[in-house]
């Protein structure tokens, strides 16, 4: 063969490895996962119950009468369905094992779950999914959904997830309130009471360039307190919801609030607080500005417990000031972990487990996948080799 051809003939190959690979991180991605995973628990009791203000639910007897079983809420955080098929095919079929496994009553996302670019179809496939396995469900939108310059935005995204008929996320614009998607769930007891509140708050992405200038004072770290937090009007959308809601039970209403970015009290939970369970491993990487969220939760002695995800390394939950500051247990497998930031050759990603009772006191468990299907690890572990 010619040198000249043979040299045109390499460039020429070496363009098209070139454009494929580029085509390929930009097609659209779905995953090929184990549809014989999925199925629905035939004992699944849990329905909407007719109220003008609020997103209520409750666990029903035959005739369609609350009860007062215990409801358990099954959570999982940053699981990055992204561009990384193998390890978003891995993480998504735990989500399917583990809801089919502890058979919840409802099954809270708590960010960072259709991450990176082009992600229109694994939203659907993601509400696909959650529509097979036949369970309630609601999510906080976080940091990176929304972040990639080919990604679908924000709102884009809570309207494919509303398109599922369980999905219970209020979508609606609350005037005057900043987020997507915040929530207001309430639970109710076999008396017909709210025994608990769920407060699903969107936590934001990245603080905007006049946010960083105004509060440049209180920044102490660029890097790792860059993130966003709870607006002021959505302090007083929570201030309001908590009062109307005891106004309409009678009585002060326990609470928990899901949002992404964890509190900057979390770094004083840890230092004066109580660890109740896990880690922490990593910095906290909450907002450098401080706008005032838990000591609201302190004043209206409402919310018990605050469930983050974001860390995907730190898995404690604390007790500070009578309040859980906690994370949800890592679920994803795309981006960094244990493993590989080289603390542990054992993964942590898992899920938490919230269970109420009739009076809405609170138990909470952060469950590793290693325990449960200690079977899948090893070919799991591979993927990082």
């Amino acid at each position: 063969m010619n040198k000249k051809v043979a040299i045109t003939l390499s460039s020429i190959a070496g363009v098209l490895a070139i454009t494929a690979g580029s085509l390929a991180v930009f097609l659209p991605v779905s995953y090929n996962y184990d549809k014989s995973l999925i199925k629905r628990n035939p004992d699944y009791s849990v329905a909407l119950m007719e109220n003008d203000k609020y997103i209520t639910i409750a666990k029903v007897d035959e005739k369609g009468h609350p009860t007062n079983d215990d409801f358990k809420i099954l959570s999982f955080t940053d699981v990055h369905l992204d561009t990384y098929k193998k390890k978003s095919t891995a993480a998504l079929e735990m989500v399917i094992r583990n809801v089919v496994n502890e058979k919840p009553d409802l099954v809270v996302f708590d960010g960072d779950i259709i991450t990176s670019s082009i992600n229109r179809r694994r939203a659907k496939q993601f509400v696909n999914v959650m529509n097979k396995l036949g369970v309630y469900w609601a999510a906080v939108l976080g940091n990176h959904e929304g972040d990639n310059m080919w990604s679908i935005t924000r709102k884009q995204l809570m309207s494919i997830y509303a398109t599922s008929p369980y999905c219970l996320i209020d979508t609606s614009k609350k005037e005057g309130v900043d987020g997507l998607g915040n929530t207001v769930i309430n639970i109710l007891n076999g008396d017909n009471k709210i025994s608990q509140s769920l407060y699903l708050i969107d936590s934001g992405a990245y603080m905007s360039d006049e946010d960083l200038e105004k509060y440049k004072d209180e920044i102490e770290n660029p890097e790792n307190n860059r993130y966003d937090y709870i607006k002021e009007s959505q302090i007083e959308w929570y201030k309001e919801n908590v009062d109307a809601i005891e106004r309409e039970n009678g009585t002060r209403v326990k609470s928990i609030m899901y949002a992404h970015i964890p509190l900057p009290e979390y770094d004083d939970a840890v230092e004066n607080g109580t660890i109740l369970s896990g880690e922490k491993r990593e910095t906290i990487c909450h907002s450098g500005h401080n706008s005032g969220m838990f000591d609201t939760i302190l004043e209206k002695d409402s919310t018990q417990a605050v469930v983050s995800g974001h860390d995907h390394i730190n898995d404690f939950v604390a007790e500070y000031q009578g309040v859980r500051l906690g994370y949800c247990q890592s679920s994803g497998y795309s981006s960094y972990n244990v493993v590989t930031r080289g603390l542990s050759d054992a993964l942590i990603q898992g899920y938490s487990r919230l269970m109420l009772n009739n009076q809405g006191d609170l138990t909470w468990e952060n469950i590793k996948n290693a325990d449960v299907w200690p079977s899948l690890q090893p070919d799991i572990l591979k993927m990082y080799k």
